[in-house]
């Protein structure tokens, strides 16, 4: 190699992790594990792509404002710069955020951005930013294409946006392989796995093609080579050798260069000196690439890729969950929120003929705020950027609920009644019919009488209802609040009720008595309560008992933790670092609620519900717990209060719900999907990133995990479901790991501290609310698909003053339904690009099914198009319905005219 030994350019790496910044030295492999070889012959006559880019977080090296100038005046310029001198240099931009906040800073650049993207020297990545994944539910992760590669396609007409990024985060989810590919996207570049290139499945088999150098640094740190770029350079080149020569790749190495901040920098001289003589010596010549391209170039009709399928659990989910609970709770609800207010305003303009009443400006914006929180929490200034993440999140759930109430009102607005008065509609967002809770506030402001009969308007029979603490449903106190069950509720639908004001008046001599308040009577002081479903027993801080009557099983194995106790540990972790394993809790300071032996006290004890409470002071902070159980549901309601924390550092609550099972099957929600523990993971460990970064944990065996709305155990034809308010759970004992029994446990707050050194504390002291539910039944989790959802997606009443009565859609109504419990719809909305609506439906349990979904309306054309409602295809529909097949665990996405 003589021609190099005089070439030696210094190229200085500087990045950010674990909390400081290191100048990285080169290191002798920078490929595949056991790949290690001196023979670089299978390149020769090949080529090396390089990939130049800058890893940004949306906030992680400084505040907001900092980062994004920072992408101004020292990536994205400086770029374009080098473009207009190097006919040849490629950049590659990780997302299409920095886009956006880029051309509102320079819109008169914009015509040279244009140029180089179609040039295919400037990528942008098809997501809005790089998130962790799982954190968002299914139609969350689905706005990072329309707001991602859609908008990009609009804004830069005629180029290719092919490549996701999301280099930093350790974990994948379980359908983003199949979402990416629905939309158009055919390539991923992460990081922190062992380097490599993957064809990367679903379930449903649609992929992704990933390419990962192990830590997205690694291609930066073999051009430093110890101030020799060539020898770093060459030890890239074997190193990957025999992995491409094995997989029957095409002589086309990637080779990335990034950091965390990497300003651009063109490496003519490197190019001229080595290129000049790189066939002489049996070398790849070095040409710049973008991401796209280096898949294009090394696919050959032979290759062999690596398979994976599954989840990559995220190691990182403290940093979001558990310790940014205000926060997560607004985004869980503004998702939730956000697709509701969707259908239901596509429903009010299809009612209305038309669809200027849909709300598209508002809902575009909601998604925007609900989206825009990235991976990049606590960083440096990391609490102006927290507090920036949380309040994106509450402001589109704000937008959310007022676009929904308008929409609900509009949608009464075309509904009959056969009665003057006050009447109530209830709506269900959910596309299974369903009988649930309703709690609904009445302003009774100069009235003569606030008693009531309720009754359901479509069978003309009373409704027992109970009264509530009031919540004011406008500025004036005077109003009473009640609760009663509404049962099947039709699907994407509503029910209605009637408030008929009574009069006591004499019936044979009788009083006529209105429905009966809440009496406490001696039975609601018992320590045992039985119902139609459940019998349960009542142990200071929580349940000592819950027996299942129709099944006639215990359901509980109290000997450790009781039912829904709450209990605290030490939590030292630090958020996100260079771990590779998620740091344990530990039992220093270990506390449960029950050792303080608080005493329930009956609190509501009416015809739809019973209710049980207590207040327990312990070493940080109150603890308050509520259960609720209904006459008429087979299911218990948790509601947890953790009042005045103290923000004592390192602690972490949870909540015990101990199993009568031990080696059962745990599920949980995911986003579009379901993973079985241990059978839903990607296989083996996620490996080598570099030396001193190796993920040997077994995938299927990393714990706590991010979760959507339930988890779920089951075990000898018994399944008990837990549908949750939290973002992470687990169900090994943190106590005692070599226990088996099932204890499922809900991750309610933690307080540590961000892993950059400059970084915050998260230690979120005062007032933090849960809510969950416990449901029981026999089988395994799948009935959970539809059920568990029901907690986070409550009905909506509508109170509805009834001037005269009025024609119009009947009492009880549903305006979208499918035959097949396995199938969800999880959103009807307008189409972005035209006067139509779009349905998205998902198989959750893994069965094909010819699907049959009714319609309200008279249908025109159905077109089956992609996740960002492209490439159209005609599918068979009659004038109110439309039949599909859906295949096992396939997400579906219609345009309805």
């Amino acid at each position: 190699m003589k021609i190099f030994k005089k070439l030696r350019i210094s190229v200085i790496v500087v990045i950010g992790f674990s909390g400081f910044t290191s100048v990285v030295k080169a290191q002798s492999i920078f490929g595949p594990s056991g790949s290690a070889n001196s023979d670089h012959s299978f390149f020769s006559n090949g080529i090396v792509n390089i990939v130049s880019s800058s890893h940004q977080d949306i906030a992680w090296m400084d505040s907001i404002a900092a980062c994004e100038k920072f992408r101004d005046e020292h990536m994205i310029t400086p770029a374009l710069q080098i473009m207009k001198k190097n006919p040849n240099y490629c950049f590659s931009v990780e997302d299409a955020l920095s886009l956006r906040e880029y051309l509102n800073r320079h819109p008169d650049r914009y015509n040279d951005i244009l140029k180089y993207a179609k040039e295919g020297r400037l990528e942008f990545g098809a997501t809005y930013n790089m998130p962790y994944e799982s954190m968002y539910d299914g139609e969350a992760l689905i706005r990072q294409l329309y707001l991602g590669k859609k908008w990009l396609q609009k804004k830069l007409p005629g180029c290719q946006f092919l490549t996701d990024w999301n280099e930093d985060v350790p974990g994948t989810a379980l359908q983003w392989p199949q979402i990416l590919s629905k939309a158009g996207v055919k390539y991923l570049y992460i990081s922190r796995q062992e380097p490599g290139i993957y064809q990367w499945n679903s379930k449903d088999g649609s992929h992704v093609l990933m390419f990962t150098p192990g830590h997205y640094y690694n291609g930066s740190r073999s051009l430093d080579g110890d101030g020799d770029s060539t020898k770093g350079l060459m030890n890239y080149i074997n190193g990957w050798s025999v992995y491409f020569k094995n997989h029957k790749f095409n002589r086309a190495l990637p080779l990335l260069i990034t950091t965390d901040w990497n300003k651009p920098s063109d490496l003519a001289s490197l190019f001229r000196s080595w290129n000049s003589q790189s066939k002489n010596e049996g070398l790849p010549t070095l040409k710049y690439s973008d991401a796209a391209t280096t898949f294009k170039d090394l696919e050959s009709p032979n290759a062999i890729y690596t398979n994976l399928t599954g989840e990559r659990p995220n190691e990182w989910l403290y940093i979001h969950g558990p310790t940014h609970e205000r926060a997560l709770t607004a985004s869980r609800k503004a998702n939730r929120t956000l697709t509701a207010a969707e259908t239901f305003s596509s429903i009010y303009a299809i009612l209305g003929k038309n669809f200027s009443l849909y709300p598209q400006s508002e809902l575009t914006t909601a998604w925007e705020e609900a989206i825009y929180p990235d991976h990049g929490w606590g960083g440096k200034h990391g609490d102006l950027t927290d507090l920036t993440f949380r309040r994106k999140f509450e402001d589109a759930d704000a937008i959310a609920e007022t676009v929904l109430s308008q929409s609900l009102n509009g949608i009464v607005s075309h509904i009959g009644f056969n009665r003057k008065g006050k009447s109530i509609v209830v709506f269900n967002p959910l596309s299974s019919k369903r009988t649930d809770k309703v709690e609904v506030s009445l302003n009774v402001y100069g009235q003569d009488t606030v008693s009531y009969k309720l009754m359901d308007a479509t069978t003309g029979k009373e409704v027992p209802f109970q009264l509530e603490k009031a919540n004011p449903s406008n500025e004036d106190d005077e109003d009473i609040t009640i609760s009663f069950v509404a049962n099947d509720v039709p699907s994407l639908g509503y029910k209605t009720y009637s408030l008929i004001p009574f009069v006591e008046k004499l019936t044979n001599g009788v009083p006529e008595k209105a429905t009966d308040p809440s009496l406490i009577n001696a039975e609601a002081g018992s320590d045992v309560y039985e119902n139609q479903f459940y019998k349960i027993e009542f142990a200071s801080g929580g349940l000592k008992s819950i027996y299942d009557k129709q099944l006639k099983k215990e359901l509980l194995n109290t000997d450790k933790f009781l039912g829904g106790e709450v209990f605290q540990l030490q939590s030292i972790g630090n958020g996100a670092g260079e771990f590779s394993v998620i740091q344990p809790v530990s039992m220093n300071g270990f506390e449960k609620v029950s050792t303080y032996k608080p005493k329930w006290n009956c609190t509501e004890y009416g015809p739809v519900k019973k209710s049980w409470e207590f207040t327990q002071q312990t070493k940080f902070a109150g603890i308050h717990e509520n259960i609720t159980t209904y006459d008429s549901i087979k299911q218990i309601d948790f509601t947890v209060e953790i009042l005045g924390f103290s923000g004592e550092r390192y602690r972490e609550y949870r909540m015990a719900f101990p199993l009568n099972q031990t080696d059962s099957k745990v599920a949980y929600e995911v986003p579009m999907g379901v993973v079985e523990v241990g059978n839903d993971e990607i296989k083996g460990a996620a490996g080598y990133s570099y030396n001193n970064q190796i993920y040997s944990t077994e995938c299927s065996k990393i714990h706590p995990r991010e979760v959507q709305d339930w988890f779920n155990s089951s075990k000898d034809n018994t399944s008990v479901t837990i549908s949750s308010s939290v973002a992470a759970f687990d169900w090994i004992d943190p106590t005692d790991s070599l226990n088996k029994t099932t204890i499922l446990q809900p991750l309610l707050l933690v307080s540590r501290k961000s892993c950059n050194s400059e970084g915050n504390y998260y230690l979120q002291p005062g007032n933090h609310t849960f809510h969950f539910r416990l449901t029981s039944s026999d089988g395994d989790w799948t009935s959970a698909t539809s059920t568990g959802k029901e907690q986070n997606q409550p009905l909506r009443p509508v109170v509805i003053n009834v001037a005269e009565k009025t024609n119009g859609l009947p009492s009880s109504f549903s305006f979208a339904s499918v035959n097949a419990g396995n199938i969800l719809i999880s959103t009807i909305k307008k189409s972005e690009d035209e006067n139509s609506l779009i349905m998205r439906l998902v198989d959750m349990q893994g069965k094909a099914t010819n699907a049959n979904i009714n319609w309200f309306g008279k249908i025109n054309g159905v077109t089956k198009t992609n996740i960002i409602e492209e490439d159209d295809k005609p599918i068979g529909e009659s004038s109110n319905s439309i039949k599909i097949k859906v295949n096992p665990f396939s997400i579906e996405t219609l345009r309805i005219r």
